[in-house]
């Protein structure tokens, strides 16, 4: 009897290794958990976005997905199973929080290091291409990203410039590494997203860029809501006065022209000799002034006669910047505009010539003639 007893009953070193994989399962199973609860927080956030305003669901909407689905079964099996006491079930269960993560950063391999120890989960590269639009292109910002796809698939060296929406498009312009248009801009189907080159729309615009106005010296440029009005030298391009961060359909801050070929487009910026005016946000004239900005030389001043430029019937104030070879005059005042509502505010407005020593004489006098003929703050209504 004592012989069958003692056969039937366990040694110490199957107890402990019996619970030694007790605790290793049971921990197994808790690490597992806790990258279930972390990849259904990312996965769902992720998910969440793609409902309430994604516009396109692809390989990525449908790994994060399974991941939801994944992460849901782990913790809800694997907690049944707990329940149930079979802690085998339960870490089965809980192993599925892993797969589809290595399958995601397999595939986003973002970091070297990130490659070399998921790639072997990654997806085929043809498999990253799938994608199933779910609402339309409204951001100006996804069709630039569109855009620059379609040009690195066709292998253009051209970079996106200034994506414009229209009624059920959107065009998408070209410019080369100077800053150049390119001959074709990239159409997209504002409910597909589908791409296409198309010749640059030559009738408003350079392939998105603003086209020059020849001014013949007797047009006026006037903008009612800013309270500004002026005409320009004949011969001169003209363009839209914006600041960098307003959109090109905004009608800008006012007008300059310069002298240069009016084939360029008003977007390209360069050091040419011009002439402008501006409303500005600034509210006072040191707020306004450029630093380093200084009173006119004696050089300037005998350019203009011996008497600083100023806006015809406003108090003005004048400070010149120098740099190499070119020559900046600004002119600032301040004038009464109406508002939208009709009530009457002060703005704060600037006019400026940009020179050289050898165009100086010739820029002075255009810039003085410029000042007499503009008009800003009511005056302009009339």
């Amino acid at each position: 009897m004592s012989r069958i007893s003692d056969a039937q009953t366990p040694g110490r070193g199957t107890v402990v290794l019996t619970w030694f994989g007790r605790v290793l399962a049971l921990l197994l199973t808790a690490l597992s958990l806790l990258v279930a609860a972390a990849r259904l927080f990312g996965a769902g956030s992720f998910i969440g976005y793609l409902a309430s305003r994604g516009t396109v669901f692809d390989i990525w909407g449908v790994l994060h997905t399974l991941d939801v689905l994944f992460s849901l079964a782990a913790i809800v099996g694997a907690g049944f199973a707990l329940l149930r006491r079979k802690l085998l079930v339960a870490l089965l269960f809980s192993l599925l929080a892993w797969p589809i993560g290595f399958v995601i950063e397999g595939s986003r391999c973002d970091t070297e290091a990130g490659c070399r120890m998921y790639g072997w989960a990654a997806l085929p590269i043809g498999v990253s291409e799938w994608r199933l639009r779910i609402r339309p292109v409204t951001d100006r910002n996804e069709a630039d990203s569109i855009a620059s796809m379609a040009l690195d698939r066709a292998g253009s060296s051209y970079s996106t410039y200034n994506p414009q929406r229209f009624d059920d498009h959107w065009i998408v312009a070209t410019i080369n590494p100077d800053g150049r248009p390119g001959p074709h801009a990239v159409r997209i189907d504002t409910r597909t997203a589908a791409t296409r080159f198309v010749p640059c729309p030559a009738d408003s615009m350079l392939c998105g860029m603003e086209r020059p106005v020849v001014s013949d010296g007797e047009r006026v440029f006037s903008n009612v809501r800013l309270g500004l009005a002026a005409s320009f030298p004949a011969g001169r391009s003209v363009c839209t006065a914006r600041p960098f961060e307003d959109d090109l359909s905004l009608d800008g801050r006012g007008f300059y022209g310069m002298i240069r070929d009016p084939d360029i487009p008003c977007d390209i910026i360069d050091i040419s000799r011009d002439l402008g005016l501006e409303a500005l946000k600034e509210r006072t004239v040191a707020e306004a002034l450029p630093q380093g900005c200084q009173p006119l030389s004696p050089a300037l001043l005998k350019a203009f006669g011996g008497r600083a430029p100023r806006f015809a019937g406003h108090q003005s104030q004048v400070c010149q910047e120098t740099a190499d070879d070119q020559v900046w005059v600004g002119v600032f005042a301040v004038a009464g505009s109406r508002s939208e509502g009709g009530s009457v505010s002060t703005t704060l407005y600037e006019a400026h010539m940009r020179t050289t020593e050898a165009g100086l004489a010739e820029d002075a006098r255009s810039f003085e003639a410029f000042l007499n003929r503009a008009k800003i703050g009511t005056l302009a209504e009339s």
